[in-house]
């Protein structure tokens, strides 16, 4: 992963060092303190026994994968399994939606893995979804153990349902927040990716030249939102395997920061089809934004185009093409000296450098929060929520 960031506090110099020596403060804490059991899943040790029990799961799982949670339970999932080109043989059922189950039901889920993951146990559209499957096998006189999974805290709802019913369980650590767990057994158990690579790319951002840039870059965040009235951060996605990322780290923004009146509203565009819609917005609009370009690069795949329009373009590919109205935006966006940074992912490298990705994204919200004073690991508002929809439905 690369990062390029560049500095927009000429008038701010005093503001941002004292917001440097704050994050690097709090970035030094976190590891000492372990708030969350999130800070566990990167150590070494954790990784290797994750792989351990992949390989007892391995010889029982299926072909086709059912994935079965609301939230970060299955944004995480759903985010790999994009990036790593594996949809084909991964389902999701992640909202309650009749169309959706109606199609997975036709199917014979009898030669699925069903992945039922929810760190409480009791997550209602989780339940809900979960109930449809098990009338499905039901009705089908299929023996559920030989395909569910559960994931979840023990002497929950689903832990007591797995245990009466012989089903294989994996414990979700009752310390770890969902939106932070994509590197614990509910983001990783259903992949065959190498852990030595895993390691490596979480090792990058806590060790090596990534680790300096995730505290500067989360002290220019830091004074963006203080300073200068920075209230939104901006995706723009230039690679369509990297969206499902956006709506994963659009959970972990939203969650993690917005709360006692803060705010840092994420919002997801897909580039460069918004050329063609927000982009008028973002580029003349009101200055509140801060915008992180996302794309890979050293693809693979690339498409050939040959010019029936005597265009007269020099560089005919579809990457090409991509990375040139890439770079435009880019220089654009200098112009008028608009926030920006630059991520990109190497796909020589896909797992190490995606992995980096993730991490950094996690520890430069934390780091964010803890320098709000926020809690980046609850979510109160949304509670009162799932209370008051129980007692309508009691």
């Amino acid at each position: 992963m690369k990062i390029n960031s560049f500095n927009f506090f000429k008038n701010n110099s005093k503001i941002y060092k004292n917001n440097l020596r704050k994050c690097s403060e709090i970035f030094k804490n976190l590891f000492n303190i372990k708030e969350n059991f999130f800070f566990n899943t990167l150590s070494e040790q954790y990784q290797k026994n994750l792989f351990l029990k992949k390989i007892i799961l391995k010889k029982k799982l299926h072909k086709n994968i059912l994935i079965v949670g609301m939230g970060g339970s299955v944004l995480g999932t759903k985010m790999l399994s994009s990036f790593f080109g594996l949809d084909k043989n991964y389902y999701f059922l992640d909202s309650l939606n009749n169309s959706a189950v109606n199609d997975l039901i036709r199917k014979d889920l009898s030669k699925f893995s069903i992945f039922i993951i929810s760190k409480s146990g009791q997550t209602l559209e989780t339940l809900t979804n979960c109930n449809i499957i098990l009338n499905n096998f039901n009705k089908r006189k299929k023996e559920i153990s030989k395909n569910f999974i559960i994931i979840s805290e023990r002497n929950s709802v689903l832990f007591n349902f797995a245990k009466k019913n012989n089903i294989l369980f994996f414990e979700h650590n009752i310390n770890l927040s969902g939106r932070y767990s994509v590197l614990s057994e509910a983001g990783l158990l259903m992949f065959n990716l190498d852990y030595k690579k895993i390691i490596q790319g979480i090792n990058s951002v806590l060790k090596k030249d990534l680790k300096k840039n995730l505290i500067n870059n989360a002290a220019t965040l830091l004074t963006l939102i203080t300073k200068s009235k920075i209230d939104t951060h901006v995706s723009l996605i230039y690679t369509h395997n990297l969206l499902n990322y956006g709506y994963w780290h659009q959970q972990l923004l939203a969650e993690s920061i917005g709360k006692n009146g803060k705010d840092f509203t994420p919002i997801i565009s897909e580039c460069p089809k918004d050329h063609h819609s927000i982009m008028q917005l973002y580029l003349d609009g009101k200055r509140n934004k801060f915008f992180t370009f996302f794309k890979t690069i050293n693809n693979k795949i690339d498409q050939p185009i040959k010019d029936y329009f005597d265009q007269k373009l020099k560089k005919n590919s579809l990457n090409n093409i991509v990375d040139a109205q890439f770079n435009a935006t880019i220089k654009v966006f200098k112009k008028n000296l608009i926030p920006f940074r630059v991520i990109l992912i190497d796909q020589k490298k896909p797992i190490q450098s995606f992995i980096s990705l993730l991490v950094y994204s996690m520890l430069e919200t934390t780091i964010l929060c803890k320098a709000l004073d926020l809690n980046p690991f609850n979510q109160p508002a949304v509670d009162a929520i799932k209370k008051e929809t129980y007692s309508l439905l009691r």
